[in-house]
């Protein structure tokens, strides 16, 4: 992938001269890209920096657009594959730039663009997905930086940023920051253990000791003979000794 992403074009320092023709030909109803990938021209993040620096040349380049049938600000619109411009919507994504404020910028392709971009092409889209993982790191770290910056009067809006934070990170790279849910306890099998009593007692027919059990009915309370006729433990209790 990063031979793909490969810089090969030198960078075109500002002219008026460049300028003008950019804006000359973008007034004639040419897109940006198609411009600015001709050999000697600037990359779109140079124009589009050149547009915040020099507002003359932004506000030109403005009508510009208006006069080629282009709204002023915002993407463009236009479908056409560039991968220096792809390139910038990584970089500037990595750098910690929302996808929303790139498409804004009127250098980029509009948000309709680049989710067309990432349909069309995967290599795109997986570059996109990478962008949002690193994102997501820096976020932690800038999660990191707030809380250790909080103080008592900023606690409440530091905890609001650091939610939000949160949030977008496991968002972004849901496998890795995405808050893991608990699943919930089974509960438990119910277990019914009776506590048995017993004493000594002579047997009236053969005079000899005899010891009796008597075990409490879990329904009833009453304790009952474990030698009465018939007797039985009640269903589902277990009582020591396997009985």
């Amino acid at each position: 992938m990063a031979a793909k992403w490969a810089r090969t074009r030198g960078t075109v320092k500002w002219s008026p001269r460049v300028a003008a023709r950019i804006v000359a030909r973008v007034a004639q109803g040419e897109t940006l890209y198609a411009v600015l990938c001709e050999p000697g021209m600037p990359t779109p993040q140079s124009v589009g920096r050149w547009a915040l620096e020099n507002r003359d040349f932004g506000e030109e380049l403005a009508a510009a657009r208006v006069a080629g049938g282009r709204p002023a600000r915002g993407g463009g619109g236009v479908w056409t594959y560039c991968e220096e411009t792809a390139r910038a919507v990584y970089d500037r994504l990595c750098e910690g730039e929302s996808l929303t404020s790139i498409c804004r910028d009127p250098t980029m392709p509009s948000m309709s663009t680049v989710f067309y971009w990432r349909r069309a092409f995967p290599d795109f889209d997986a570059t996109v997905r990478t962008a949002r993982t690193i994102q997501a790191e820096r976020f932690c770290e800038m999660g990191w930086e707030l809380a250790s910056e909080a103080q008592p009067e900023t606690a409440y809006l530091t905890h609001v940023r650091l939610t939000h934070l949160r949030w977008m990170a496991g968002a972004m790279a849901p496998k890795a920051y995405r808050p893991k849910l608990m699943e919930p306890e089974a509960p438990r099998e119910r277990e019914t253990i009776l506590y048995r009593h017993f004493e000594i007692e002579v047997n009236k027919e053969t005079g000899k000791r005899e010891v009796i059990a008597w075990c409490p009915n879990p329904e009833t309370g009453e304790a009952e003979r474990e030698d009465t006729p018939g007797w039985r433990p009640p269903p589902g209790v277990r009582l020591p000794g396997g009985r």
